[in-house]
């Protein structure tokens, strides 16, 4: 609505939507104005004859977001953050559910009827302004892993970085997680690799084709 808006009513609808939580506090004007929501990252699919939907991240799906990581096995929490978190506060989940869009994106994808919903999966992206790089990272509950969900994710989040003039992507995973490795193959750019610390990152740069 900000961006839509005269402009003579932009700042007063940005102080209201500070005010009623739909954008955070460290919001600029511009970014809030720019923060379109990405109707064209929406899309549906079928998994063993459910219907799971895709969307970017809104506010109301904080506490979804949270209980999704709640309900990750301790492994896979682990190849997720790098640590054995065992709590995912409010403060944490709200980084993840007010993105910008541009600078920041989360994905999640989303079963049930409306109402009684639940998220998933999470791919999160954040833009690392000083390589004009994109990092990504992904979280897919157990019943919902193989079936095709990170790959999706992955190839909207190229998407969107490319649009917004992002020169690539990159993730730091286990060199054990093998899937992850596979999933940014799939991609049609030229993947490399990198050690860092015991950890591999993976990177490609959008120019370079595979």
């Amino acid at each position: 609505m900000i961006t839509i808006a005269h402009p003579q009513f932009r700042e007063e609808l940005f102080e209201k939507a500070k005010k009623l939580g739909y954008i955070g506090p460290e919001r600029n004007l511009g970014e809030a104005a720019r923060a379109v929501y990405p109707v064209q990252l929406e899309s549906t699919i079928n998994i063993d004859g459910e219907k799971v939907t895709i969307r970017p991240a809104k506010p109301v799906d904080e506490r979804r977001i949270q209980e999704h990581y709640y309900s990750l096995p301790k492994e896979d929490v682990l190849s997720r953050f790098f640590c054995q978190k065992t709590i995912f506060g409010r403060p944490e989940m709200e980084s993840r559910s007010n993105v910008d869009y541009i600078n920041d994106l989360t994905l999640v994808a989303v079963v049930g009827e409306f109402g009684f919903s639940k998220v998933v999966a999470v791919a999160e992206s954040m833009k690392l302004k000083d390589i004009n790089m994109t990092e990504v990272a992904f979280s897919v509950s157990k019943e919902y892993q193989g079936k095709g969900l990170g790959k999706i994710f992955l190839k909207k989040l190229a998407a969107a970085a490319r649009a917004n003039g992002v020169s690539g992507l990159m993730a730091y995973t286990f060199p054990s997680n093998k899937a992850m490795i596979s999933l940014f193959k799939t991609l049609p750019y030229k993947v490399k690799t990198r050690y860092e610390d015991g950890d591999l990152i993976l990177s490609c740069k959008f120019n370079e084709l595979a």
